[in-house]
């Protein structure tokens, strides 16, 4: 018979002690968590992104040489950059709960499967095309809406 069953004081201590760890070990995943950083660069080496634990972006560097890329070219080596970080914060997370999780699973995985959905893997990459010229944005075509009987 298990002396703390009988004992309902003693029952209480190893909750209160067992809700004592758990309430630790969520402070130190929160803390843990909250330092992960991935940092990706394009394959070139002129666009680098880092992502924090909730991927959103807390670093853009760019090089010289990236300043010279086209628009179109250059979003597309930041926003690549930027979905590989994403897509590696569920391994880094994992490297870095494993030594406060342990054995428990159905926590890493609770942990881990928000971050798949979230940021799965890129797509591979389209090659890149120039946008065509688009008339500017006040070109309505001649035609003047407002005195339009149809309205917007």
């Amino acid at each position: 018979m298990n002396p703390a069953a009988a004992d309902p004081d003693a029952m209480m201590r190893q909750w209160n002690e067992q809700i004592q760890a758990k309430l630790k070990q969520a402070d130190e995943m929160k803390q843990v968590a909250n330092a992960v950083k991935v940092t990706q660069r394009s394959s070139d080496g002129s666009v680098t992104v880092t992502v924090d634990q909730n991927g959103v972006v807390s670093a853009l560097d760019l090089t010289d040489a990236a300043l010279r890329k086209q628009p179109a070219q250059l979003s597309s080596e930041i926003l690549t950059a930027m979905r590989t970080a994403q897509a590696q914060i569920a391994s880094r997370m994992q490297e870095v709960m494993a030594p406060i999780i342990g054995d428990d699973s159905a926590t890493m995985g609770a942990l881990l499967g928000g971050y798949h959905e979230r940021f799965p893997e890129p797509e591979p990459d389209e090659p890149v095309r120039e946008r065509s010229p688009r008339p500017d944005d006040d070109d309505f075509g001649g035609h003047n809406f407002a005195r339009d009987d149809k309205g917007w």
